[in-house]
Formats: C-alpha cells, structure tokens, sequence
C-alpha cells in the first residue's frame, strides 16, 4: 500500500492489521493435516512439499500461489483452505500484486466453500476482514489493488455490497475521489441493449451486486460528490483536471 502519515490512512491500516489477525486467531482451530489431498495430475509431490516448508505464517507466493488457485477445486477441501486462508488473505492486502493470482478467484473461493454456511465468528471474521481492506483500499491511491478489483472480489462472496459503498466517500477524502475518477473512467461500459452494466466476467457472474453498484453509481448524490471533491478536494491542476474528467464520464452514465 501507499505510504501516508493522514489520520484515515493510519487508521485504515491499523484496521486492517486487525482483521488480518483476527483471521489468525480465529483460523487457528484448522490444523495443518498430515497430508492435503490433491490431483495426482495437477499437483506434484514437489507443489506439496511447498506447503510444509515453512510456518503458515512465514509462507509466501512462492509457497501458496499454486494451492491457492487450485484450493478446494482440485487440491483439498473446506478445512485444509480454512487452515492456509488468513495467510492467502494477508499476503493479497500487503501487495494484491504478490500473489500472482486475481482477488476476484480468492474471494470467489469462499462461495465456493459456502462460507455462508461457516460459524458465524468465521464469517463475521471475514467480513471484518473485507470492510477492513476495502477501508484501507480506498484510503491509499495509487493503490496496488485498485477500488474496482477489491469491490468485484467482495462481490464474489457478498450479496449485499451496501456497508460497502456506504464507505466510498468521494466527497470527503481526495484518495477516494481519484479512485472514483479511476472506476468511472476504466470500468462501466455502455450496452445499447441493457444500458448501463459493469462488464468482464467475475461482474457478470455476479449481477445482483453488479446492478446494486450501478445504482450507486447512477444516485444523483454521486453527482453532488463529485462535483464537491472537484472544487473542494484538488490540490493542483492534475487532480483538478481529473477530477473534472470523472464528473463528465459521471455524467455520461447518470
């Protein structure tokens, strides 16, 4: 993440270290087995070894970065990727670009898992885990997750992305706002058949969050925090000029 010594960005990072140990403590009733059963064809005695190499808190991508794209799919089951998650799911918050797998899969996991189904501390821990890390996404920009890949992983085990968005305030902090300029210029792409829709596949298979994030998108008070962050918020022309651009592609889908 982003460096800042703001009273946000401190905060969100201290939340963040929270929730990552929340996972630990509450994961740690999930052993390391004797063995994780995998696909004599997809994983070698050599990818295994990896996963006793080191204390679960000291394995790195190297180590996880094959598990975790085949967890629970073809390597393992519920308890096994219960065991490695909180360590999957810090290394994706400590640099999103470490583990050279998308967090829309790792997110996508835990339906996979019917984490629904889970104790209810495994799922509040969670939950506090992903309020945490898309709090601390939004206060870093740049970012090495963008707001857009941490809100569709969410969204991969979230069906209500309302405590969410409730959190993207453009109109009260430049680090949000220029995320916002981001999303609304790279993301939303016009269907002259559907209007306005959020595209790429991990959106689609989602629709229900995807149509409540175009809501928000399209709410009216969306227009007001833009238009706020731009005269309120720019420090210099670059920002102003983006910021302006994120009002009109705002405009175009409003």
């Amino acid at each position: 993440m982003s460096v800042s010594s703001s009273p946000a960005t401190g905060k969100s990072d201290s939340a963040l270290k929270s929730a990552i140990e929340g996972l630990y403590q509450t994961f740690s009733r999930y052993p390391l087995p004797p063995h994780v059963d995998g696909c004599p064809h997809c994983v070698s005695d050599k990818d295994h070894a990896l996963l006793y190499s080191r204390d679960l808190r000291d394995l790195g991508p190297d180590e996880l970065k094959r598990y975790a794209f085949k967890a629970m799919t073809t390597w393992g089951d519920e308890n096994d990727f219960r065991h490695f998650l909180p360590r999957i799911f810090e290394l994706v918050s400590v640099d999103g670009e470490s583990l050279p797998i998308d967090p829309e899969i790792l997110f996508k996991k835990l339906a996979y898992g019917h984490w629904d189904t889970w104790p209810p501390d495994e799922r509040q821990a969670i939950t506090s885990f992903s309020e945490a890390l898309w709090s601390n996404v939004l206060d870093h920009f740049p970012c090495e997750i963008s707001a857009e890949d941490c809100l569709c992983a969410i969204a991969q085990a979230a069906d209500d992305m309302t405590r969410y968005l409730d959190r993207w305030r453009i109109g009260q902090s430049l680090a949000h706002a220029k995320h916002f300029a981001e999303f609304v210029e790279h993301d939303p792409r016009w269907s002259h058949r559907h209007g306005w829709e959020l595209s790429g596949n991990f959106w689609e298979g989602r629709p229900a969050p995807a149509k409540q994030v175009v809501a928000w998108l399209r709410d009216p008070i969306r227009k007001t925090e833009s238009e706020r962050a731009f005269f309120d918020l720019a420090p210099d022309k670059e920002d102003a000029d983006l910021l302006s651009k994120a009002a009109d592609n705002l405009a175009r889908i409003s």
